[in-house]
């Protein structure tokens, strides 16, 4: 029988060659961690900040997807296997919708996910606004919203298909909310972000019901 490989002892932010097989079993109970190109890495904790819009965004989404059964949310301890690059990573917050549930498996989502969302950190720029994007365009992601998790800065991006089937930024409407074509009901004002405590979510759900029905 082949021997089992030794899997090292985890250091945070430190990549380390690894199969896939062998990151599934090293990154139990590790918290964030991601697998690319034939390497796993461990991220270091989050901000307070960046939970509290991670929580945020996973109760709206949970409140419009479950009571209708259109999907479920997963948040970053779920790994979403991209093959096109390849490569498996942790997003912040990722759907999938009904009619998409037999990517799940037991210990893994094979991509590309319904919609995704990175909450930016200092040194997660590139990463998300770049290495991602490109990684999530070419995995056939229909939806992208990048969100600044830094204290003091309100970066804000949310891309969509396009007619020419690359993933772009998607414009606002007149009242300066963006709306998902995948996720029936939901829309963000990015606003919202930038106000310290968050807006309850009970408020932000009546305006959207209250939008869906006028």
């Amino acid at each position: 029988m082949a021997q089992r490989a030794v899997l090292p002892e985890v250091v945070r932010g430190k990549w380390y060659p690894m199969t896939w097989e062998e990151f599934l079993d090293w990154t139990s109970g590790e918290g964030q961690t991601e697998w690319v190109d034939g390497e796993g890495i461990a991220y270091v904790s989050n901000s307070v900040r960046h939970e509290r819009l991670l929580q945020f965004l996973n109760y709206l989404l949970q409140s419009l997807l479950r009571p209708r059964n259109l999907g479920e949310v997963f948040t970053s301890t779920t790994i979403l296997r991209l093959p096109s690059r390849p490569s498996g990573r942790m997003p912040d917050l990722f759907v999938i919708l009904a009619e998409h549930r037999d990517r799940i498996h037991e210990q893994w989502v094979e991509g590309p996910a319904d919609f995704a969302t990175e909450i930016i950190s200092d040194e997660s720029v590139e990463r998300d606004l770049e290495v991602k994007l490109r990684e999530f365009d070419d995995s056939g992601l229909p939806e992208y919203l990048a969100l600044d998790g830094r204290v003091g800065k309100s970066l804000f991006r949310w891309y969509g298909r396009h007619a020419d089937g690359a993933l772009r930024l998607i414009a606002p409407d007149e009242r300066g909310r963006y709306h998902s074509t995948v996720i029936p009901g939901f829309w963000l004002d990015p606003s919202w972000f930038t106000q310290d405590p968050l807006p309850n979510v009970f408020d932000v759900l009546r305006i959207m019901e209250q939008d869906a029905n006028s």
